[in-house]
């Protein structure tokens, strides 16, 4: 309170060494009112749009007419002669601010007061609710990423959103800035600092006290004033997340695979340790198949344990919330720098992951095999794998390509348990080509030929029963399969190439494989190592009609399509004598 004060019926804030005049925000009168009948509040909203001075004007208003504000931050002592003064005054309630106005002038000491929110919100909120049976009530301001923390603690809590407001913005440039240029140019500048969508207080506040002259350029004054809140939002931010190189480690992963569902994301931040458990448990439940009595029992609860601690590491913690719950917008510019600047600091080289590792240990702990099972079938009938257990690993109704692929490629993916289903697709989705014979493919291949002319059939998820059924299934099966594999939507290069060649074997018509071959890969030298002078035909016109679709945009490749043209027409000797391609100035 003490950097609060009143000069003729103005409210003024010091800021450092500078003298602020407040502009109520219209949060202000909502938030007296409602205090004043009791109700606990928690603000939130982006950095730098009057969260704090909004509260603060309130716990000053209540301070001149006599009222207690009790500080949640506060020391033992302190809080208990809060207390003891609460209980004499006729009115108090109590305040957390986890980014105070204090912050724009020393950021680096007071972010501290956010990361007391993030060790210790649990003991704040434990001595708001004290407060409150006392009979006062309590308000928390929090920016949108520290309202993660301790989120059901704060469900008790009447909500308070703020949004930006350019009319306060400009109101607050008008009242501080110590040169007039007139409405126009503060419109402008205001009208500029809006479009970030945070921050607008703060740069309104800062653009005002940095002008000079009438003659800068607006624009430049507001860019100022954003790289001035950047900077601060940087310490804030490293302070926040990445404080020790361990933790930097592990803000930088997950920022890395923050596109991910969080389910995803939080193992990856522990991937060295999901994928020894992941192994572990693959062992143990292949032993436990072969195991009987009371050792089977063993084995089984050695894997119980295993997958909770699993289960341990795929619960996303407050940080993978809290960066999920920020997205775009300067905020998002500073998490980048600042992940720069810890990997140059700590030494950190970002680890690939192998998604069905984390995929593979999701299915594990949710015991998801049947909903595994169910969403490859989806996949292969073009529609939504985002089925049971398995849309906890989708957002908004939709799984990300990435995690598809993994889960698909290059084979389905699989655990070692699998699912309880005895029919159909589902069946089949749970078992490797070799282990159900000739039989099993011809049932999928059916299936999915009869799909095919409902659905856009996507052949990647049984992609091995369609390779097996062409090299080693009777003329039947394999007829049936080339069939699909024309008819199908989506259709693997390798398993095009497959049917190329067994069609030239079988004599059938390669016209609309070829041109579905083109389409997909556009490069004939697979078909050539697979099939040899025996395709000599498919080769050439595959190679021909690649050279042409690649012509215009990648002419070496084009040139290189020519050559195996020519390699497969027996003219092999001439191409390695000259090696066109080789002289080709772009790349291939």
């Amino acid at each position: 309170m003490y950097l609060f004060s009143r000069r003729g019926g103005l409210a003024y804030f010091k800021l450092g060494e500078v003298a602020v005049e407040l502009v109520p925000p219209p949060l202000a009168g909502v938030l007296s009112k409602r205090l004043r009948e009791g109700a606990s509040l928690v603000v939130v909203g982006p950095h730098g749009v009057g969260k704090s001075v909004a509260v603060g004007l309130v716990a000053y208003a209540a301070a001149e007419e006599g009222a207690v504000v009790i500080d949640l931050a506060s020391d033992t002592s302190t809080f208990a002669e809060y207390l003891r003064l609460a209980r004499r005054a006729g009115w108090a309630f109590a305040v957390f601010d986890a980014l105070p106005p204090q912050f724009y002038a020393e950021p680096e000491v007071w972010s501290e007061q956010a990361a007391l929110w993030r060790d210790s919100c649990g003991r704040i909120l434990a001595r708001a609710d004290y407060v409150k049976r006392l009979g006062f009530p309590s308000v928390v301001v929090l920016p949108t990423e520290l309202a993660v923390r301790c989120r059901s603690e704060l469900a008790g809590y009447e909500r308070l959103a703020v949004e930006p407001d350019a009319g306060l913005a400009r109101e607050i440039f008008a009242k501080n800035s110590d040169v007039y240029c007139g409405a126009d140019y503060a419109d402008a500048v205001v009208e500029r600092v809006s479009t970030w969508g945070e921050g607008v207080a703060y740069m309104a506040l800062h653009a005002a006290k940095a002008l000079q002259f009438c003659d800068e350029d607006p624009r430049r004054v507001a860019d100022g004033a954003r790289d001035a809140y950047a900077e601060k939002l940087a310490a804030y931010v490293k302070i926040l997340y990445a404080p020790s190189c361990s933790k930097a480690r592990r803000f930088v992963s997950l920022l890395a695979y923050r596109h991910l569902p969080p389910h995803i994301a939080s193992q990856a931040a522990h991937y060295e340790a999901v994928e020894s458990r992941v192994r572990t448990l693959e062992k143990l439940l292949s032993l436990a198949d072969k195991l009987a009595g009371p050792h089977r029992e063993y084995v089984k609860i050695l894997a119980l344990q295993s997958a909770e601690e699993l289960r341990r590491l795929m619960r996303p913690g407050w940080v993978a919330k809290s960066i999920e719950a920020t997205s775009g917008g300067i905020y998002e510019e500073v998490l980048k720098r600042v992940e720069e600047e810890v990997r140059r600091q700590c030494g950190i080289v970002r680890r690939e992951v192998n998604l069905r590792v984390l995929a593979k240990a999701f299915v594990i702990v949710e015991e998801a095999y049947n909903d595994l099972a169910k969403a490859t079938v989806a996949l292969a009938m073009g529609q939504s794998p985002c089925v049971g257990k398995m849309a906890k690993l989708c957002r908004g109704g939709a799984m990300d390509e990435a995690l598809i692929n993994a889960l698909i490629h290059p084979i389905r993916l699989s655990a070692e348990a699998p699912p309880s289903l005895t029919s159909g697709l589902e069946y089949y989705a749970g078992k490797r080509a070799e282990e159900v014979g000739e039989k099993g493919w011809l049932e999928v291949l059916n299936a999915l030929y009869e799909a095919a002319e409902r659905h856009r059939v996507d052949l990647r998820p049984f992609r091995d029963y369609v390779e097996l059924a062409l090299t080693r299934g009777n003329l039947i099966t394999k007829r049936l399969a080339l069939a699909l594999v024309q008819s199908a939507a989506v259709a693997p290069g390798d398993a095009i190439a497959l049917a190329l060649k067994t069609a030239v074997e079988l004599g059938e018509d390669t016209e609309t494989l070829a041109a579905k071959y083109v389409e997909a890969v556009g490069d004939a030298g697979p078909i050539y190592e697979k099939c040899g002078v025996e395709c000599r035909e498919v080769v050439v016109e595959v190679a021909v009609a690649s050279a042409a679709k690649a012509a215009a945009a990648r002419p070496c490749q084009a040139l290189r399509q020519m050559e195996l043209a020519l390699e497969s027409a027996g003219y092999g000797q001439v191409v390695k004598r000259y090696k066109p391609s080789e002289r080709c100035s772009e790349s291939i």
